[in-house]
């Protein structure tokens, strides 16, 4: 026999028991197979799953006083780049000495009062970028956590900064991940776009390169703007751009390359540019012909 269809208000979002209660949708209904379980008495939709950000707001109505959403989490709160998947569990803390969340679709955590730093994000209780940086030490490997500081530290709505996550790191003492993180934090810039822009700074340090300049402001002979670059050795005249999937499916934003190249060409910048299998397979060649540039220019 088919379900029974849910009332219009919940039937496109998830919710939990009591408000299915006050729907008048019964507990029989609530156990049919159209509707996915997530935790003890939240339900969605089978065909209409939360993600991202509102699959974590789906777990408010579950959380407790003192209790707030952190780790891995927490970064997608922040709506911050990390690996996470569609069926990946909630990470909840709680401050002792309250107990550490046991259910399933969570992974629970617990942390004393005077090394939380919870802000609020959507309406949820959170930990503040920092912290969350700092958390995710024990999951992340070096790059992930650097290309996760970089967005957190380059990422306005995070205001956080460097130091900030220093002195994070500084308060969370001896902790599971602390060398990861030291590690990481001395490879943190301001101005990375993407993890992928990231990856490619990395792969250039780490190749016995200089260090690119990111977010340059490129301008004529009579100082007007031309475009702001991804990494550019500013002395050389050389912009490295990393082209994802959106330069070339965007229309828009093909031509709007296309056209500030051909400025940067008149303005005889070289631009180097690199895509996903620059980062692979062929990241030897990408590293050799940027090193061979540099030094023509230099």
């Amino acid at each position: 026999m088919r379900a029974r269809p849910l009332p219009p208000r919940l039937r496109y979002r998830s919710f939990d028991v009591r408000a299915a209660d006050r729907a008048g949708v019964s507990r029989q209904r609530l156990r049919r197979r159209d509707l996915v379980r997530p935790t003890r008495s939240i339900r969605w939709a089978r065909g209409h799953p939360p993600d991202g950000v509102e699959r974590i707001r789906a777990f408010r109505p579950i959380l407790l006083p003192g209790q707030f959403v952190s780790h891995l989490s927490a970064a997608v709160l922040w709506e911050l780049p990390v690996p996470v998947g569609s069926a990946w569990p909630v990470h909840i803390t709680s401050l002792i000495p309250a107990a550490q969340p046991r259910r399933t679709g969570v992974v629970g955590h617990r942390i004393t009062a005077d090394r939380a730093a919870v802000a609020e994000r959507w309406g949820m209780p959170v930990s503040t970028p920092a912290g969350m940086w700092v958390d995710c030490g024990a999951l992340l490997s070096v790059d992930q956590l650097v290309a996760l500081g970089d967005a957190v530290v380059t990422t306005r709505r995070c205001a956080t900064t460097i130091d900030d996550l220093r002195g994070a790191l500084d308060r969370a003492g001896a902790r599971a991940g602390v060398r990861k993180l030291r590690a990481a934090l001395e490879l943190v810039r301001v101005g990375a776009g993407s993890p992928q822009e990231t990856r490619a700074r990395l792969t250039i340090v780490r190749a016995g390169l200089p260090e690119p300049e990111l977010q340059v402001d490129v301008l004529d002979g009579a100082g007007r703007f031309v475009g702001r670059v991804d990494m550019a050795y500013p002395e050389q005249r050389i912009v490295i751009e990393y082209e994802g999937d959106q330069h070339r499916t965007d229309a828009e934003q093909w031509g709007r390359d296309l056209r500030r190249y051909r400025d940067l060409d008149r303005l005889d910048w070289a631009v180097v540019r690199w895509t996903k299998s620059d980062l692979g397979v062929h990241v030897s060649g990408a590293v050799d012909h940027l090193r061979e540039l540099l030094v023509r220019r230099g």
